[in-house]
């Protein structure tokens, strides 16, 4: 999967309480100083998730991961982000199949909410041509 050659950095954006947004990425949607697109989510627990709820709380780290054996490696730096500097951390799988994200979230004790995508439209809001190959 030829996806698995970008940096890691492309993976995640950072969101600050101010609602503005500081892409980590060739992305063309989200640019800096521009508001964040909002978006619900369910997690792989079955509560929802809102942006928006967020915004002048604390600083927001979206990860868009695939669940791959690399990320079971940057969920530990997630979560030592989440632990050092207080900020909140959202993933977003970017896995058509909500078992196997579940499965890896299970696996590898992620303690925070891992979100479930299907339709990709929020990856696509936010990273517009990255589409996983499932």
């Amino acid at each position: 999967m030829k996806h698995r050659f970008y940096p890691f950095l492309f993976y995640f954006i950072i969101l600050f309480g101010t609602s503005h947004a500081v892409t980590c990425a060739n992305a063309d949607i989200v640019q800096v100083g521009t508001e964040s697109p909002d978006f619900t989510l369910p997690s792989t627990k079955g509560k929802s998730f809102t942006l928006s709820a967020y915004r002048g709380v604390k600083p927001v780290i979206i990860w868009f991961s695939d669940c791959c054996g690399g990320c079971e490696g940057r969920a530990k730096v997630m979560q030592g982000l989440m632990e050092d500097y207080g900020v909140e951390i959202l993933a977003i799988s970017m896995l058509s199949n909500v078992h196997q994200t579940a499965e890896f979230v299970e696996r590898v004790d992620i303690p925070f909410p891992y979100l479930i995508d299907t339709d990709f439209k929020v990856v696509k809001d936010y990273v517009d041509k990255y589409i996983p190959e499932t």
